[in-house]
């Protein structure tokens, strides 16, 4: 008998990269099934996946979630749904906390009803840390500076709650930033890639506009990231946390010069001081000592990542 396999999320940008390793990795893509808010027309899993696997639920309500759980029974959950939008959430803050609690309250209430047996992936985030100029370790203050990193931050201790208080088999990751083809508009790289290759290339504009440059983060390719998901759901220590990250800084500014220098025109930068965000954090990198020590190594550089995406929204 099969085992299932539920990606909540999995029609979001890490989700549909998620889907695709698990059938590199020759997962059956009968096993894999994925939740929807909005059913549309996917370019990439309806090619891939059997239409009755995906499942358009409002995962913020408790009953469908229930009732997704009892119909599915899944051995693996990778709980990826969330409002993931650092920078709108201080415009959306009592939206950004209420779904993201909601969300995995259902899905742990779901799993301790149904499938407490089951392992769960809960995805956290670096930004729940407190600002450091140093590496973050799991054991690294936590300290978020906004609502989403707020919210994060309160998936991430659910999680240990119901593991502790229930047993249940979950294992923590805190990723740092991860680009990648299908992510939406909202974030710094599809932004900066958006206005270069639908906007000034095409002649609609001459310029681009930004917020902060100086700020320093830690990239990773989605490819390499989803890699360590399906890498910890078979190796992950139940109940413990794991970073993900490159293990390297990079300014905003050294990003945005990269993603220059692939286009054949010039183009002035302008600094938008309404695209600057209250409370960033200065510097952000990650310790990934921990998750290496499983075997787990980033692999794709980011120069590599940078021009994988202008190419793809090149082709939008």
């Amino acid at each position: 008998m099969k085992e299932n396999i539920l990606i909540t999320g999995g029609t979001g940008f890490v989700g549909t990269h998620l889907v695709e390793e698990l059938i590199n990795q020759g997962i059956s893509p009968e096993s894999i099934h994925v939740t929807t808010l909005n059913k549309k027309p996917h370019p990439f899993l309806d090619k891939v996946l059997p239409e009755t696997n995906f499942h358009q639920i409002n995962l913020t309500e408790p009953e469908p979630v229930l009732e997704l759980f009892s119909l599915l029974s899944p051995a693996v959950i990778y709980n990826l749904a969330s409002f993931s939008a650092p920078g709108l959430s201080l415009e959306k803050k009592s939206l950004t906390l209420s779904v993201n609690t909601n969300i995995q309250l259902n899905v742990l209430e779901a799993m301790l009803a149904h499938t407490p047996q089951a392992r769960l992936l809960s995805i956290g985030s670096g930004t729940e840390y407190a600002q450091s100029p140093h590496p973050l370790t799991e054991t690294s203050p936590i300290g978020p500076r906004n609502p989403y990193a707020v919210s994060k931050a309160t998936q991430d201790m659910l999680a240990h709650s119901y593991h502790t208080s229930y047993d249940l088999d979950i294992v923590r990751v805190r990723p740092f930033n991860h680009i990648g083809e299908f992510q939406a508009r909202g974030f710094v790289i599809p932004d900066f890639v958006y206005q270069i290759t639908q906007e000034i290339e095409k002649g609609v504009k001459d310029s681009i506009h930004v917020g902060n440059l100086d700020v320093r983060r830690d990239f990773s390719d989605v490819k390499d990231v989803v890699k360590a998901y399906v890498l910890l759901m078979s190796q992950g220590i139940s109940g413990e946390v794991y970073n993900i990250g490159s293990g390297i800084d990079i300014s905003i500014q050294e990003l945005l010069e990269k993603l220059k220098s692939f286009s054949s025109i010039d183009f002035p930068i302008i600094i938008d001081e309404d695209k600057k965000r209250s409370g960033e954090t200065d510097v952000s990198v990650a310790d990934i000592s921990k998750i290496r020590a499983l075997g787990w190594e980033p692999t794709i550089p980011i120069d590599t990542t940078l021009k994988r995406i202008v190419q793809w929204w090149r082709n939008q």
